[in-house]
């Protein structure tokens, strides 16, 4: 009786952890076209972009993120760094970190 008990409790607990893993990974494929835009508006204003360059440089990112070069996970992960900084250096900080963390996976920005 208790080993039963076991063994549904790891089944039940691999089946979930299986189906919370596979949910995850459709829902990211799936979003990808609207999160785009979303990661445009996002980096746009919490950056502070001003400058047609660095509008420019966004777009970029974002192309390739769309184009699936450069991981999203990548991109947030390095704006997330960025935020840390003052308002009106957090888009150095990122096209430095961004310039850098790409070359690093064979992608020039």
């Amino acid at each position: 009786m208790r080993r039963q008990i076991l063994k549904w409790i790891a089944s039940s607990f691999a089946f979930g952890a299986a189906s919370a893993l596979g949910g995850n990974w459709a829902f990211t494929s799936q979003l990808m076209a609207a999160n785009t835009v979303d990661l445009k508006d996002t980096l746009e204003k919490d950056l502070y972009a001003r400058t047609p360059e660095q509008f420019e440089f966004i777009d970029t990112v974002v192309l390739l993120v769309a184009n699936k070069i450069l991981s999203p996970k990548l991109v947030y992960s390095t704006f997330k760094w960025s935020l840390q900084y003052d308002k009106g250096r957090r888009f150095y900080y990122f096209e430095a970190a961004m310039r850098k963390r790409a070359k690093q996976q064979g992608v020039e920005i």
